[in-house]
């Protein structure tokens, strides 16, 4: 076996043997990242921006160590509410993450973060959307400059809108889909192959993703 796939192999069994609704310890978590950092010296595309059809798809995040300081700490499913998801653009509601997707798209550039949401109860489910734009930044090929200028909170197929909006507690005529003011962040792609990507990310977390298949939720459906 080569040293990548061993390495590879190790980052899958550590993240598989994790409970995604529990804090991970720090030991695990460390040696999480140093598995990440030794991996990425193996990685497949090593710019991902000159050949950016790699990194299109969907990609769900099987781990996430979250950089910005509200969600630090935190599990990969976790107890949260509307207002944080949307940087404070929709309104204050509590939910539960349940899945954390990512989907790229080449020919619009999109770099769409996206949340599956069920109500504290479990019987009302949503998907928080920010939709984001991504260029090259600082010259490195490996780090995309992301420019998020849009959030929206949308029902599960299976609910009408005043369902849904029931389910949450979200009045009739509360605004869900917004433009705001962009905010930029960056994250580099230090890993890419096939089926698994490896982000570190502007605040500092880290981000282990496995492949889905498409259409996506967001960019990449037509």
């Amino acid at each position: 076996m080569s040293e990548r796939k061993r390495l590879k192999r190790e980052v899958l069994d550590l993240v598989a043997s994790l409970d995604p609704s529990a804090p991970v310890s720090q030991a695990d978590a460390e040696r999480l990242k140093s598995l990440c950092d030794e991996l990425s010296a193996h990685t497949l595309v090593p710019a991902p921006l000159h050949d950016e059809k790699a990194a299109e798809g969907v990609w769900l995040s099987r781990f996430a160590s979250f950089g910005a300081s509200h969600s630090s700490g935190q599990p990969l499913l976790h107890e949260t509410t509307l207002k944080i998801q949307s940087f404070g653009n929709l309104p204050n509601v509590p939910m539960l993450v349940t899945r954390i997707a990512q989907e790229i798209e080449q020919s619009t550039k999109a770099y769409n973060n996206v949340g599956y949401m069920t109500n504290l109860a479990g019987d009302a489910e949503g998907v928080v959307v920010m939709y984001g734009r991504y260029k090259p930044v600082d010259d490195n090929p490996q780090r995309y400059g992301v420019e998020f200028h849009r959030v929206g909170f949308y029902p599960a197929e299976r609910l009408s809108d005043a369902e849904f909006r029931q389910g949450f507690g979200i009045e009739a005529d509360a605004v869900l889909d917004k433009e705001f003011g962009p905010a930029q962040f960056h994250s580099d792609i230090v890993y890419l192959d096939d089926d698994l990507r490896i982000n570190y990310g502007k605040l500092g977390g880290f981000y282990v993703l496995r492949r889905q298949p498409a259409p996506g939720y967001s960019a990449l459906r037509r």
